[in-house]
C-alpha cells in the first residue's frame, strides 16, 4: 500500500516578454504623445462630485408652486433619496475635543459651512459645535443653522451659538 513518487514535471523555461510577444516594439510608449490623442482632464474624487452636487443641485419652489401644486409626499421622499450622504471623517475635523461635544460619532458637521462660536479657540472649550449654516432663499448664505439636539455638557454652546 505504498504510493507511487510523484512524476517529476519537467522544469519551465523562462521565457523573457520579448520572445513571447515577438517583437519589444509594442512595449514603448511615447508620453508626450498621449496629450495630442486624448485631452488631459482632471478626476474628480467622489467627494468632490459629492459637493459639487450638493451647491448646484435642488428644486426651489416657490409660494405660488407650493399653493397650486404641492409635491406628493412619495416626490419629495424620492427627491430627498438623491441627496448624497454626508461623510465626513474625524480627519478633515481637525479640531481637538470635538467627540466629547458630538451627539452622533458619525454625524459630523461639514467643515465648509461649520458654525463657529464666537469665543477664542484658545479657551478650554474652543469654538466648536456640532451645527453648519444652511442657505435661505436666493442662494443668501447663512440664512438657517442645523444642529443636533443639546446634551447636558454642550447647553451653553448652544445657547451662545442661538444668541
Amino acid at each position: 500500500m505504498t504510493q507511487p513518487p510523484p512524476a517529476k514535471t519537467p522544469a519551465k523555461k523562462h521565457v523573457r516578454l520579448q520572445e513571447r510577444r515577438g517583437s519589444n516594439v509594442a512595449l514603448m510608449l511615447d508620453v508626450r504623445s498621449l496629450g495630442a490623442v486624448e485631452p488631459i482632464c482632471s478626476v474628480n474624487t467622489p467627494r468632490e462630485v459629492t459637493l459639487h452636487f450638493l451647491r448646484t443641485a435642488g428644486h426651489p419652489l416657490t409660494r405660488w408652486a407650493l399653493q397650486r401644486q404641492p409635491p406628493s409626499p412619495k416626490q419629495l421622499e424620492e427627491e430627498f433619496l438623491k441627496i448624497p450622504s454626508n461623510f465626513i471623517s474625524p480627519e478633515d475635523l481637525d479640531i481637538p475635543g470635538h467627540a466629547s461635544k458630538d451627539r452622533y460619532k458619525t454625524i459630523l458637521p461639514n467643515p465648509q459651512s461649520r458654525v463657529c462660536l464666537g469665543r477664542a479657540q484658545s479657551q478650554e472649550d474652543g469654538d466648536y459645535i456640532n451645527a453648519n449654516y444652511i442657505r435661505g432663499y436666493d442662494g443668501k448664505e447663512k440664512v438657517y443653522i442645523a444642529t443636533q439636539g443639546p446634551m447636558p455638557n454642550t447647553v451653553s454652546d448652544f445657547w451662545e451659538m442661538v444668541w
